[in-house]
């Protein structure tokens, strides 16, 4: 009896080795977790649908169309969704003919003075592209008015853009930690005409990972 019961006991013991060896190292990887400085999906945001356009309103956030046209455009950055996903969008193509587009969406004011190692990304998708109509800034000295779109320092930051429609690309990592500030504000500038660029711009996923 005493055979067997070793025996039995050699076997469950070399089963569990086994068992255990065929765990590869990776199952037991601990997943990274981001902090983040900011963090906009636009989830909360009123969506529109078809011809019906409901303006981003979220708070802190400024979304203006500083248009020069005869007549002025007043139309603005927009919520929509798809696949229960919520983004912001615009595009030219519903534009009145004769006007121009310079449609600002601007961050509340952020504070990374108490962090460091700060990257910043974002999500864009185009539809309909006759060209590419986004550019991106970063600003410590904007006041957060309409008029003071004019008058703040805006350095534009370099950032992957889509090279195809219907396909949301990253921006990929952009190294902001050298503006130790707490007013940091990113601006995204869509710029477009009835009867030029008309490119539907959707834009999510708006993020400050920090240190």
């Amino acid at each position: 009896m005493k055979i067997k019961f070793l025996k039995t006991m050699f076997l469950l013991a070399l089963s569990t080795s086994a068992l255990t060896s065929c765990v590869g190292d990776d199952d037991y990887a601990i997943p990274t977790v981001f902090t983040y400085a900011f963090n906009e999906g636009f989830e909360t945001s009123t969506t529109g649908s078809g011809s019906v356009e409901v303006p981003i309103t979220l708070e802190g956030w400024v979304n203006y169309n500083a248009s020069t046209s005869t007549p002025l455009s007043s139309r603005l950055w927009h919520a929509r969704t798809f696949d229960d996903n919520i983004y912001a969008e615009f595009s030219s193509f519903y534009s009145t003919t004769g006007t121009n587009d310079v449609a600002w969406l601007i961050t509340p004011a952020i504070d990374l003075t108490g962090t460091t190692g700060e990257v910043f990304s974002f999500s864009t998708k185009t539809r309909f592209a006759n060209g590419y109509p986004l550019t991106a800034f970063i600003s410590t000295d904007y006041d957060g008015t309409t008029a003071g779109i004019a008058t703040a320092t805006w350095t534009p930051l370099t950032f992957t853009a889509p090279t195809a429609n219907d396909v949301f690309v990253s921006s990929g990592n952009i190294d902001i930690s050298s503006y130790e500030s707490d007013n940091v504000r990113i601006a995204f500038k869509y710029t477009g005409s009835r009867a030029g660029v008309t490119t539907t711009l959707q834009l999510d996923n708006v993020k400050i990972t920090k240190n």
